[in-house]
């Protein structure tokens, strides 16, 4: 169970930098820029705002390249069906890989 808990590790500080990037990103964005009653003004384009989208389709990008690693490492069916719903919702693409990643074991 160790050597399972060392496989995942790398997909759990993954997702945990990517929910720090949702609801605290909007509290601390607030903190920096000391706009507690945020209106964006249209006109003006605010870079910081992107910050969470590009971590998170950058946290995407990374998680479906580490399970295609994974996956030809302990040579596992289901690559392309885990990095499709990796690519909608990370968590899903890695819940899909230890499923197939315990039963390989259990068989084993």
């Amino acid at each position: 169970m160790n050597k399972f808990i060392k496989i995942l590790n790398k997909y759990i500080i993954l997702i945990i930098i990517q929910s720090l990037f949702g609801m605290p990103w909007h509290h601390i964005r607030s903190l920096l820029t000391k706009t507690y009653n945020y209106c964006p003004n249209p006109d003006s384009i605010n870079y910081i705002d992107y910050i969470p989208s590009a971590v998170n389709f950058l946290i995407r990008i990374i998680s479906i390249m580490l399970l295609i690693i994974d996956f030809k490492k302990y040579q596992l069916k289901g690559v392309i069906f885990a990095c499709i719903a990796a690519l909608f919702f990370p968590l899903l693409g890695v819940v899909i890989f230890a499923v197939l990643l315990l039963l390989e074991e259990k068989k084993e």
